[in-house]
């Protein structure tokens, strides 16, 4: 099943480096950790917001770098063994934008059910 939510909310604490991208109206049930990539699923089993530990470095930004965050988009691959998650950052740095990628891969070991999900933020 294929499924996309657009977020509501960026939040970037520069101290502990750390982004969270969330939406709202849904009801959170459980997180999963995917080496510092920490979805939390609604209910229905679908990702409701997204924290990236040591975010700078994921990326491979500067932290001052996600204090000028234009957009972040990811899509989320679930099949019965694994979950895969690729995410795309857009920035601006002395005037240009700029895109980094990363991607993230564990195992489904929540037995989510298999879906491509789909979110954004645009500020």
């Amino acid at each position: 099943m294929s499924r996309g939510i657009e977020l509501s909310k960026y939040d970037y604490d520069l101290e502990n480096d750390s982004a969270f991208f969330y939406g709202t109206g849904k009801k959170y049930k459980k997180s999963m950790d995917l080496d510092g990539i920490i979805l939390d699923m609604s209910e229905d089993d679908y990702v409701m917001a997204i924290e990236i530990l040591d975010a700078s470095k994921k990326f491979n930004v500067s932290k001052n770098d996600l204090l000028n965050l234009k957009s972040f988009d990811a899509n989320i691959e679930v099949n019965k063994e694994t979950i895969k998650v690729v995410m795309k950052i857009n920035i601006i740095k002395r005037n240009n934008p700029i895109s980094k990628c990363m991607e993230a891969v564990g195992l489904n070991s929540m037995n989510l059910p298999i879906s491509n999900q789909g979110i954004a933020l645009c500020s």
